[in-house]
């Protein structure tokens, strides 16, 4: 077997891609709001738990979840997971996401589950403190999508292509992209982020600290240039506008 392999339930895939493209496949088999057939619940279910004991074990773990699907009564425990569905992220409402769903005392509960980051596994400090320094900025940034959107039509303001609300994203304006700008926050004060605490919730990291996020969210105004840019056009410069250490790096030393 490679040592590239991963095993989750009784699959194993011979790499993290096959392991991404077959979970990507899945959640491509839906649409919103539908729930997950029981074969491919189980599928999710023993990634979601594949920590919980031996490729054996989480089989038989989502085996008997599904099974539990269908008890009622008094059957029912106080925490029961009912299923598995696709729905909208709650940020970007044409992305599609897993859910688990079930009750826990009666009321009910809808859990948002990462199959990507199940995968590769947990973030990076620096792509944890990014993903709450978005968070900080989010109704910032929505609220200039809206504005823009009161005036049609909308053009793209790379290609000036007409675009509708869910063809495009709002785009930091190179050479101060969200990353630089992110980055530079950090640099400027002096911050390590390996120190950092976070609250979690839904799949959001925000700042533990309510004074860090309010300084971003006051850097960003001052140094942010934002833009309407279709999706397609996004895509591509995201990968180019990131900044990335290189062997030939300098440090300035005391």
């Amino acid at each position: 077997m490679s040592r590239f392999s991963i095993t989750v339930g009784n699959k194993t895939f011979p790499s993290k891609k096959a392991a991404l493209s077959f979970y990507k496949q899945i959640i491509d088999r839906y649409g919103f709001g539908e729930n997950l057939s029981d074969e491919d619940a189980k599928s999710l279910i023993a990634l979601g738990f594949k920590e919980e004991g031996t490729s054996e074990e989480v089989a038989e773990i989502a085996e008997e979840m599904v099974a539990d699907f269908y008890k009622n009564g008094d059957e029912i425990p106080s925490r029961k997971l009912q299923g598995v569905m696709v729905d909208r992220h709650p940020d970007f409402r044409t992305t599609k996401c897993f859910y688990f769903f079930g009750d826990v005392d009666g009321k009910r509960i809808k859990d948002i589950f990462s199959y990507r980051m199940a995968i590769n596994g947990l973030p990076t400090d620096i792509q944890t403190f990014s993903r709450a320094c978005r968070f900080s900025v989010h109704d910032r940034v929505r609220k200039f999508k809206i504005d823009q959107f009161k005036n049609r039509p909308v053009q793209c303001a790379l290609t000036g292509d007409v675009v509708e609300w869910e063809e495009c994203q709002v785009d930091h304006k190179a050479p101060l992209t969200f990353s630089v700008i992110v980055k530079s926050f950090i640099v400027s004060n002096d911050i390590d982020i390996s120190k950092i605490e976070y609250e979690h919730k839904n799949s959001r990291d925000y700042f533990s600290d309510s004074d860090l996020s309010e300084k971003f969210y006051d850097y960003h105004r001052k140094m942010a240039v934002l833009r309407i840019v279709s999706t397609k056009e996004n895509l591509k410069l995201s990968g180019s506008a990131r900044v990335k250490p290189t062997q030939k790096d300098g440090v300035l030393k005391d």
